[in-house]
């Protein structure tokens, strides 16, 4: 066995990680969600994020595993640290520096090893996120783009650990993975189950609001997320987020933005002042610490005692709404930069009041409902034609939603959608 020699930044290595102060922390969802889905993506038995201390391995999530921590000299993830590309061991029995490990000779007998280098917020390796097999393997070009999405996604969550501490549920997955050997579309698929979980539940009558939606992914994963919160007694937020782009980058960003929205985690932000929100979002959400992802947002906040609803948005088109005997649709929202694309000291986001009459409808809706061609190749939707829809189609009694979804698929000539397609329809009594 060949212990690891130390890296020449170790001591700042060491300092950036112990300023996390996650050594020792319990079991973090959030953590363990990733961990299973880098299972499922590789179709291996056993994965884990290491952090690397001065004398040990310690692993705050695990899938597959029964220790918590290993000595740093036995470790593959000391290998793994000394470099800025992954570690990829195909068979360890033959790999001079790990043939007699104890991790290798013993349980969990691991003979194929992959890991991530894993960066701290001071830009040190401080840590791993890891695959691992009791049989010797080979890892495809598709498979590392997709662990290295996945390692983005855990260093921003390293980043973010004393922001956003409470984000629990960034991206677990709905149920486990029962089947470690399936097939990568099942375990994307099983992924999309959980994004739309995350969505709450419709509120039917008998309060100010009534709310209702429809969330249709054009892939096995999207970048929409939809959803609605208390932030008092008598305020609640409505907000619909529109990432760029589709698949497992698109709908890690979507969660983690729908997840700090929803637990209210951004630090100095009023989330009852939707430009408070809209502006933190730019903040926190750089296009540059995420792939070149930008996303679009539409934010209100509604009061049912004086029935006024604050609006915001970032690159978003408006919301629109229908009220009570009227045969128009006013649209909610003006024109600005979506998130992530601008700097947070160049960037200045807008805060609108609307009186809202009883029995008025508010419409949330991604782009995906009006970028739509007849038959598929003909003439654009748009959103005035939407809107007519909207009028023509609006709820006086019954349930509209799932006649609006089929209007939109009878004037595309097909059932699936090239964008993902989400609405909101908001009832205020």
């Amino acid at each position: 066995m060949v212990a690891p020699v130390l890296p020449r930044d170790e001591v700042e290595r060491i300092a950036d990680l112990r300023a996390l102060r996650i050594l020792d922390t319990p079991s973090e969802r959030r953590y363990e969600g990733i961990v299973h889905l880098a299972c499922g993506v590789a179709g291996v038995p056993m994965s884990y994020i290491a952090m690397i201390d001065s004398d040990r391995q310690w692993l705050k999530a695990k899938c597959g595993l029964s220790f918590n921590q290993t000595g740093r000299d036995e470790s593959f993830c000391g290998h793994t640290i000394l470099q800025e590309e992954p570690l990829i061991v195909e068979d360890a029995t033959k790999d001079e520096r790990f043939c007699d490990n104890p991790l290798v000779l013993g349980r969990p007998m691991i003979r194929f090893y992959a890991g991530f280098p894993l960066k701290g917020p001071g830009g040190h390796n401080i840590g791993t996120l890891c695959l691992a097999d009791k049989q010797p393997r080979h890892l495809d070009e598709r498979v590392i783009l997709l662990m290295k999405e996945l390692v983005a996604l855990t260093e921003h969550e390293l980043r973010m650990v004393d922001l956003i501490g409470t984000q629990h549920e960034l991206i677990e997955t709905k149920r486990k993975l029962e089947r470690m050997q399936s097939k990568l579309r099942q375990e994307l698929h099983d992924a999309s189950a959980y994004m739309q979980s995350l969505i709450p539940d419709p509120i039917a009558s008998g309060g100010p609001l009534e709310i209702d939606w429809r969330y249709l992914s054009s892939s096995v994963l999207g970048g929409d997320l939809l959803g609605y919160h208390a932030i008092d007694r008598h305020r609640t937020a409505v907000y619909l987020i529109d990432v760029c782009g589709h698949g497992v980058s698109s709908s890690l960003l979507a969660s983690s933005v729908f997840n700090t929205i929803r637990n209210q985690t951004l630090p100095r932000t009023r989330f009852g002042e939707p430009k408070s929100v809209i502006e933190s979002l730019n903040r926190a959400f750089p296009m540059s610490l995420h792939q070149n992802k930008f996303f679009t947002i539409w934010y209100g906040v509604y009061n049912d005692t004086d029935r006024t609803l604050l609006h915001s948005c970032g690159g978003h088109h408006p919301a629109s709404l229908l009220s009570q005997g009227e045969e128009f649709v006013k649209g909610l929202g003006e024109p600005n930069f979506m998130i992530g694309a601008m700097p947070a000291e160049q960037f200045d986001a807008y805060e609108e009041s609307s009186q809202i009459s009883e029995g008025a409808e508010l419409y949330l809706f991604s782009d995906g409902a009006f970028e739509i061609k007849q038959n598929g190749v003909g003439e654009l939707l748009g959103l005035k034609r939407f809107n007519e829809m909207l009028i023509k189609y609006r709820d006086k009694e019954g349930d509209n939603l799932d006649t609006l979804i089929n209007q939109l698929q009878k004037y595309q000539g097909s059932e699936t959608f090239m964008d993902d397609v989400s609405i909101m329809r908001v009832k205020f009594r």
